[in-house]
C-alpha cells in the first residue's frame, strides 16, 4: 500500500505531508549538533482546507520530536487505538436463538510513526471519543466508532475496503442464547489482532462473537485464511491468554476494591 511503508527521512525536501483521508500527517527533519531530529504532527481536517498550509516552526510544542543518530528513515504504519473500540452499528438488527450471521464491520486505525521498531508518535485519523461498552457496573471504556455492518456482497463494502483509514474485520456472530438478541454494537480488542495489508485494503483476522445469557465474548475464528500475498502491517501487542489474565486481575480489583 502506498501510504503504509518505509520512508526516507525528508532531509532535503522540507516537510513531507502524508494525506490519509481528510487528515494530514506531517513529518520533517532537523539537525541539532550532529544528530538528526524527526518531527511529526497531525493536522485536524479543518486545517487541511484552503490552498495554503501554514505550519508552526519545528521548535513548537505541537510537534513530537525524536532524536536519531543517523538519517535511517521511518515507517508510517497503521495501529489500533490503545483502548478497545466499540463499533456502534448504524442499523442494529435482531438475531433469532441459535442463528449465525456473517459479514464485515470496519473500525478506524491510527497513523503511527515508527523509527527502528520504536513507536515515536500515534495520531488518530478521526476525532477520538470515548464510550462505555456494557453495563455501568461491568463496562469497558472504549474508543467510540460508528459504522455499518455489511454483507460481503453490498456495494459500499468495496469502497470501505479501499479506504486506508479503515481496517476490515470479517466477523461471525452466533446467538447461543434461547432468546432473540439485538446486535447494536461490537467491542473489538485491537491489542489481540493483526493488521494485514494487501494491495489496496487492510483487514484483521476473522472474529467470532458469541452472544449468550452471560454476555458477549469475542475470540479469533481460525476458519478464514488470510489472502495470499498479504503482508503484516501490525502485530498483536498482547496475546489472548495475557489479556485474560489482565481482565481477571481487573475484575479481582473491582470485587475487592483494591
Amino acid at each position: 500500500m502506498e501510504t503504509w511503508k518505509r520512508w526516507d527521512l525528508p532531509t532535503n525536501e522540507g516537510t513531507r505531508i502524508h494525506r490519509i483521508g481528510d487528515r494530514r500527517v506531517c513529518v520533517a527533519a532537523d539537525m541539532v549538533g550532529d544528530q538528526y531530529v524527526l518531527a511529526a504532527m497531525a493536522l485536524p481536517p479543518e486545517a487541511s482546507k484552503g490552498a495554503r498550509l501554514s505550519l508552526p516552526s519545528l521548535s513548537d510544542e505541537a510537534w513530537t520530536r525524536f532524536y536519531m543518530d543517523k538519517a535511517e528513515g521511518y515507517e508510517l504504519a497503521p495501529a489500533y487505538p490503545p483502548i478497545p473500540t466499540c463499533v456502534r452499528l448504524k442499523q442494529p438488527f435482531s438475531m433469532a436463538p441459535g442463528s449465525t450471521v456473517e459479514g464485515w464491520v470496519f473500525s478506524r486505525v491510527e497513523a503511527c510513526v515508527v523509527v527502528g521498531g520504536a513507536r515515536v508518535a500515534a495520531f488518530p485519523l478521526a476525532t477520538p471519543y470515548k464510550t462505555l461498552y456494557g453495563s455501568p457496573e461491568a463496562g469497558v471504556i472504549c474508543r467510540y466508532d460508528e459504522e455499518e455492518f455489511l454483507a460481503a456482497a453490498e456495494p459500499v463494502a468495496s469502497s470501505l475496503h479501499a479506504d486506508q483509514r479503515f481496517v476490515a474485520h470479517p466477523v461471525r456472530l452466533r446467538n447461543a442464547s434461547s432468546e432473540p438478541v439485538e446486535v447494536s454494537d461490537l467491542c473489538i480488542y485491537g491489542e489481540q489482532l493483526s493488521i494485514v495489508g494487501g494491495e489496496t485494503s487492510m483487514r484483521s483476522e476473522r472474529l467470532l462473537f458469541v452472544f449468550s445469557s452471560s454476555g458477549v465474548r469475542m475470540s479469533l475464528d481460525g476458519q478464514a485464511p488470510l489472502p495470499p500475498g498479504s503482508r503484516v502491517l501490525a502485530k498483536p501487542t498482547v496475546s489472548g491468554e495475557e489479556r485474560f489474565i489482565v481482565r481477571s486481575f481487573e475484575l479481582f480489583k473491582n470485587i475487592t476494591r483494591i
